[in-house]
């Protein structure tokens, strides 16, 4: 684990369970530039994000940190790397595994960071629906926006 940020680590080992907003700009100022990101401390967002449950704003926060590369390849298809990141949250999230439809808007919402979604981006929601148990309500939800 020597590949990771042990400051950063701390913080998050005195709060758990879960990660909020004031936490993630905790985690944030542990970055020595933040111009200049080593991948020691990308290392650590992508751990603190995989590992722990994050609400909806600190994966907003920390996400935009790591943003080494905008795509997952999974089975050959590029997917909107950080739209992933953000539903494994939201699944880990009330502990039930399912994306609610309060979970979809929020996909959506972080989708449209551009004021539109992208092919890549629809793409990816429509994984996200397919892949990750979904309610009906978040699937007609997303529907609207396809």
């Amino acid at each position: 684990m020597n590949n990771l940020n042990d400051d950063m680590l701390h913080i998050i080992k005195k709060t758990l369970p879960a990660i909020d907003i004031k936490l993630s700009n905790k985690i944030v100022e542990c970055i020595e530039d933040v111009t200049n990101i080593t991948e020691k401390e990308k290392n650590t967002i992508r751990h603190i994000l995989d590992i722990y449950h994050c609400d909806y704003e600190a994966v907003e926060n920390l996400r935009k940190y790591i943003k080494s590369s905008y795509y997952k390849i999974i089975d050959g298809v590029n997917y909107d790397r950080s739209l992933l990141l953000l539903a494994d949250n939201l699944v880990k999230g009330q502990g039930d595994g399912r994306i609610s439809e309060n979970d979809m808007i929020k996909l959506v919402t972080s989708a449209l960071d551009g004021n539109r979604i992208t092919e890549c981006e629809k793409k990816t929601l429509k994984f996200i629906s397919k892949q990750y148990n979904t309610t009906d309500n978040a699937k007609e939800y997303l529907q609207k926006y396809l």
